[in-house]
Formats: structure tokens, C-alpha cells, sequence
């Protein structure tokens, strides 16, 4: 959704920090705010680079590697759809 040059992105899972800030590097928007756990909450949502490490999200998320990569390609592309 937006509201003039402010654009909201749902997320239903616990995104990490870098995929949060990958989605609003790419916004088209001034101002971008990712809200998580919408509509309950699927899990953690990890990026790639953090499954080689391992850790509790990783180990605890519900999603494989690629996932991360596909929520901000998605979500991006709806930014510039809205």
C-alpha cells in the first residue's frame, strides 16, 4: 500500500534486518516501512548468506536459502507496481 510517497510492505514472517533494508534500498518510494508478522507469523525469513553460519532463525525457519531472495525480488516489484 502507499499513501503519496510513503509505501508499506506486508510481510507474514520475522524478516532480518538486511532483507528489510534490501527491499527499501530498491523502493522507488521516499519512504518505505516493512511491517512483519502479518497475518501471523510463518517463521524467520533469513538471507542467504546467513545459512553458513547456521544459528537459531535458520535453524528454527520454515523456508529454504533461496526464499529471502524471492521475498525482496517480489515485493520490490510490487512497490513499482503500486
Amino acid at each position: 500500500a502507499r499513501v503519496g510517497n510513503v509505501a508499506f510492505v506486508g510481510i507474514g514472517c520475522e524478516v532480518l534486518t538486511e532483507i528489510g533494508r534490501a527491499i527499501k534500498a530498491a523502493s522507488p518510494y521516499k519512504h518505505t516501512f516493512i511491517i512483519t508478522h502479518c497475518n501471523g507469523a510463518a517463521g524467520y525469513l533469513v538471507p542467504e548468506n546467513l545459512y553458513i553460519e547456521g544459528g537459531y532463525e535458520v535453524r528454527s525457519s520454515p523456508f529454504g536459502p533461496q526464499a529471502a531472495a524471492i521475498v525482496v525480488k517480489d515485493a520490490v516489484g510490487m512497490l513499482h507496481g503500486l
